[in-house]
């Protein structure tokens, strides 16, 4: 007599956190909606300061002078849990670049975030959306105290400078793209039990 049976064996982990590689985006790319779906966050955080494009200034003197002036800013931070979404995608010279919205006001690529794929196959930041009213972003790598400045990895060949950050070692640091990703494995078993022969 022979007995059939069938486990399913489903081994699922938590999502990893991965560097968004030009195979896994033109994989995305290729199914209908996907890229609408996906959520992408930066690999460190990311602080942007914006300043107003018109100080206020007072000039006055009474026995000695006096100026003051008034700086608004808005200082914005997008941290490595804030999901974005890639809103759209060109070139520029010849590297694919996705520009990426992590607020639901930008709704194009003047506000959106530009990330370039650069010689080692990453999406790294290179551009930092401007907004009406402001003054050119500076933008920082954790904090404050570190700022982005555009630049070169390794060589002067390559074909964008890409934002980043030299430690007091010479070390480059990028922001990157990150996607969430879970690998779900199932397993279909058949059991066959063999009686032996009589």
């Amino acid at each position: 007599m022979l007995a059939l049976a069938t486990g399913l064996l489903a081994g699922s982990g938590c999502a990893r956190r991965l560097r968004l590689s030009p195979a896994e985006f033109e994989r995305i790319d290729t199914r209908e909606q996907a890229v609408d779906a996906l959520r992408v966050y930066v690999s460190k955080k990311l602080v942007v300061i914006y300043e107003e494009d018109s100080d206020d200034e007072d000039y006055e003197v009474n026995k000695n002078i006096t100026e003051s002036s008034e700086e608004r800013r808005l200082k914005r931070i997008i941290g490595k849990r804030t999901p974005g979404l890639v809103i759209d995608k060109d070139e520029r010279n010849g590297a694919p670049v996705l520009w990426v919205t992590y607020t639901n006001d930008c709704k194009d690529k003047t506000c959106a975030y530009g990330f370039a794929q650069t010689e080692d196959g990453m999406f790294r930041l290179i551009e930092v959306g401007k907004r009406d009213g402001y003054k050119d972003p500076k933008s920082f790598y954790v904090s404050e105290k570190k700022p982005l400045k555009p630049g070169k990895l390794k060589s002067l060949a390559e074909k964008n400078d890409v934002l980043l950050w030299k430690n007091k070692r010479d070390k480059l640091f990028t922001i990157d793209v990150v996607v969430k990703k879970r690998n779900v494995k199932k397993r279909d078993t058949d059991i066959i039990r063999d009686e032996g022969i009589k």
